[in-house]
């Protein structure tokens, strides 16, 4: 601590004795400081690390007179302390962290930080965050049992549980035991990927106080060795026991009705009763549950089902968690370690949705629902998820609300679309899966549970074309400039070509961008559809078509003609000659990754939304497409020189179209969706943009936040320009459904744009989000994806009360 000045102080307390001389009593000399530092974790590389860049973060701290030192301890996916020491005055430090990890490191998963700061009076302060390291290698070991703050006794047990997983597998799970008395157990695993270890230890009884810590440790197919934190376990004598059992428990602030509540009681003598009660607004018991056991264990864990029977939802409960000892003490949880506190009422808020996690794990892409009961066990129809980080679809039982198969499909699947009967809406039972990892889209026969076939898409070489003049004879030459596109599927969507039943099918897909693409066209994807033709088992005769027409020449810039070919093995076909001389603007045939296509429920038209980032030229990007599958076809162009391949597909939206939308909006999509008929196309950027099917806006839906889940009523096929259904839907279908910022579905009006209710939820809803109609058509249920699986929720009757149309008509 650096001391200030004898006369310098005596100098302040002289003037401030002649303002307050009858008043304060001073007392020369240096007061001790007794100011704790203030510190903070800041993860600054955010709270998501690859294994790769090693861990990252800084620690902030700060101290009226100095810091003389900092420890870090990090604790759980990786165990390291980081001490340092200041030899000079330091009063404010942003103390940054670097920790570079091996390329075999078992490092991985929640890696608790803990920071401390001690200044030079020894004041300290502490701070804690945790971040997650993203290693698929790593040997993860948690101690799961006992917990922090177990007491024990003289010949009472404990247990121990320790959970370890590897991606390569796990040889052996155990414990050691260290302190006021020693022990080691281990059993050995046949390489699975996770495994889990239990096991009960006695106290020798002759122990009557100390602690022990107890470790958990795992050793992968390497023979890599990795432990877990240590936990302190302390001894008690029990010879007179009147104090009640600790007792607390764990619930979500939002929960479903089938959700858990975890229920914990710690007590030397054993314990003997453990359970939890609910209770409503006004005091009325509406829940709870209890176990009774023999009092050999000091600590005992349990997860009840809460088993909630509320018929309207959302509702408020008030949850409490009680224990009984071997003694017959009762206590209930109470607000902090000691047993004198106030006992702890939680409230809780009871939401709509049951949620299941995913059966592996993985990460989804995008989801489809299908009303049809293909294997003949779903009566209310599936959902059909791509996991692109496990190469297969998980299929989702609407009624039974649980995952039912796994289809592996390809590489990286990442957008999926039902396979088309009918433009009445009917479909097969058939997904169309595109693979983004390879160059593919998977046909999958949901009936059999088994891939079909894979359709192998053509590469697109498309190429501008200006004249230049040879200097020495004057004559002009074509110079043809080849622009490289991935042909690597991303987002898929289908329709009938043909009336049906069958009807000829074509998928509209767009690309994911690659960097081995021409510089201009880095990251740059495209448009295209190909034809899947009427059998879903046998490949049709080939026909492709690469979208150029919404990149027509513009005022102001410098168009080029354009040719493209196609190209399938060694056979190479000119759909557009150069000779027809059609003219765009190159750098608007690409697309930025990640552009969405969806189609309508009759299988009519696809709406296409440019994601990524803002891209040059200015408002060249953020572009919304639509395309009819009745446009014409122009196959040919007729010039002086004779007639050439043209195929203009006139189904796709004119260049004028899209401009104008950019223009009203600029903004990177985030999702999209389009109703029955295609006449009601949604984008979702910085809020969600309701067009016509021309791509008119007609208004916005003021929905903040970047979840990206939106979706319309099953049977929406109103007119987003008059609000008229050719079906006569009243205003209560004209609706749509929009995950919000935070657990809540927001349900708008989609003609007057206002919110007409929201559902809570438990978790924020962040991947797709999709309405399903049960059998009978009078109940719909949501499914969107959540950071903890899939919830469904069965939505309650939607009741719109704004204007069924436009005033006066």
């Amino acid at each position: 601590m650096v001391r200030p000045s004898l006369r310098g102080a005596g100098l302040v307390l002289l003037a401030g004795f002649a303002t307050a001389c009858t008043e304060q009593r001073f007392q020369l000399g240096v007061q001790q400081d007794q100011s704790p530092p203030t510190v903070a974790v800041a993860l600054t590389a955010g709270d998501t690390l690859q294994v790769q860049n090693g861990i990252r973060f800084t620690v902030n701290a700060a101290d009226n007179l100095g810091l003389r030192s900092i420890s870090v301890a990090l604790a759980g996916g990786f165990n390291a302390t980081i001490d340092t020491t200041f030899t000079s005055a330091v009063t404010q430090i942003a103390l940054g962290v670097t920790i570079s990890l091996p390329a075999n490191t078992t490092a991985g998963g929640v890696i608790i930080v803990t920071a401390t700061a001690t200044d030079g009076s020894n004041n300290t302060a502490s701070a804690s965050d945790t971040l997650f390291l993203v290693n698929l290698s790593a040997l993860s070991v948690a101690l799961l049992r006992p917990t922090p703050g177990t007491i024990t006794a003289p010949g009472r047990q404990i247990q121990v549980e320790v959970r370890a997983s590897q991606s390569a597998g796990i040889r052996r799970v155990g414990y050691d035991i260290a302190g006021a008395f020693s022990a080691i157990d281990s059993a050995g695993f046949a390489l699975p990927d996770t495994a889990l270890f239990v096991d009960t230890v006695t106290v020798p009884s002759g122990l009557t106080t100390g602690t022990f810590t107890v470790v958990g440790f795992a050793v992968d197919s390497a023979g890599r060795r990795a432990t877990s934190a240590a936990v302190s376990v302390a001894i008690q004598s029990v010879a007179a026991d009147s104090t009640p059992p600790f007792v607390r428990f764990t619930i979500a602030d939002r929960v479903e009705m089938r959700d858990s509540i975890t229920v914990t009681a710690t007590d030397p003598s054993g314990v003997t009763r453990l359970g939890w009660q609910a209770l409503n607004t006004a005091g009325a018991v509406v829940g709870g549950d209890s176990t009774t056991f023999a009092g050999t264990l000091t600590e005992e864990t349990r997860r009840y089902n809460l088993r909630f029977t509320f018929t309207t939802l959302p509702q408020s409960a008030v949850i409490l968690a009680f224990g009984v000892d071997a003694a017959n003490n009762r206590g209930e949880a109470r607000l902090d370690s000691s047993r004198a506190s106030a006992t702890l009422r939680d409230t809780v808020l009871v939401v709509h949705g049951i949620t299941r996690p995913l059966p592996a794990g993985g990460r989804i892409a995008d989801a489809i629902y299908s009303p049809n009961n293909p294997a003949g066990t779903s009566p209310e129809g599936e959902v059909y998820l791509t996991n692109f980080l496990l190469n297969r679809v998980e299929v989702f039982d609407v009624q039974d609300t649980a995952f039912v198969a796994n289809i592996s499909v390809g590489s990286e699947p990442w957008g999926v679309a039902l396979w088309p009967l009918s433009t009445t809406g009917t479909n097969d039972n058939y997904i169309v899966v595109a693979n983004s990892g390879g160059t593919n889209l998977s046909i999958v026969n949901m009936t059999t549970r088994l891939l079909q076939r894979r359709h192998p898409l053509p590469i697109f070489r498309v190429m501008s074309v200006r004249s230049e003049t040879d200097p020495n004879t004057g004559v002009v030459n074509p110079v043809f400039t080849e622009h490289l596109f991935s042909d690597r599927p991303q987002y898929v969507g289908t329709l009938c070509r043909t009336a049906g039943p069958p009807c000829e099918v074509l998928a509209v897909f767009s690309t994911t961008p690659t960097l081995g693409q021409t510089q201009q066209f880095v990251r740059r994807g495209s448009l295209r559809w190909e034809l899947l033709g009427t059998n879903p088992a046998a490949a049709p005769a080939a026909e492709s078509h690469f979208f150029w027409e919404h990149a027509g020449a513009q005022t102001g810039n410098t168009p080029d003609t354009l040719e493209v070919r196609v190209k399938r093995g060694n056979v190479e076909t000119t759909l557009l000659d150069a000779n027809c001389g059609q003219m765009v603007t190159v750098l608007e045939l690409a697309f930025l990754d990640t552009t969405f296509v969806r189609n309508s429920g009759n299988f009519t038209r696809t709406l296409m939304g440019e994601g990524g980032s803002s891209g040059a030229p200015a408002l060249a990007y953020s572009r919304a497409l639509t395309y009819d599958v009745a446009g014409a076809d122009v196959p040919t162009c007729t010039v002086a020189s004779g007639t050439y391949p043209f195929n203009q597909d006139l189904g796709i939206s004119p260049d004028i179209n899209v401009r104008d939308f950019i223009s009203e909006t600029a903004i990177p999509v985030r999702s999209i969706a389009l109703n029955f008929n295609g006449l009601t196309n949604f984008i979702r950027a910085d809020s969600v943009y309701v067009l016509d099917g021309s791509l008119r806006l007609q208004g916005k839906l003021n929905v903040r936040g970047l979840n990206p889940g939106m979706d319309l009523n099953f049977v929406h096929d109103f007119d987003a320009g008059s609000a008229t259904s050719p079906t006569a839907l009243t205003q209560n279908d004209r609706v749509a459904f929009v995950a919000g910022e935070g657990p809540e579905i927001i349900v708008y009006d989609t003609f007057h744009y206002g919110v007409v209710t929201t559902i809570p939820v438990r978790d924020p809803v962040i991947g797709p989000l999709r309405v399903a109609r049960l059998a009978g058509g009078a109940t719909q249920i949501l499914i969107g994806v959540t950071a903890k699986g899939v919830v469904t929720v069965r939505l309650p009757a939607i009741v719109n009360t704004f204007q069924p149309a436009r005033t006066g008509g």
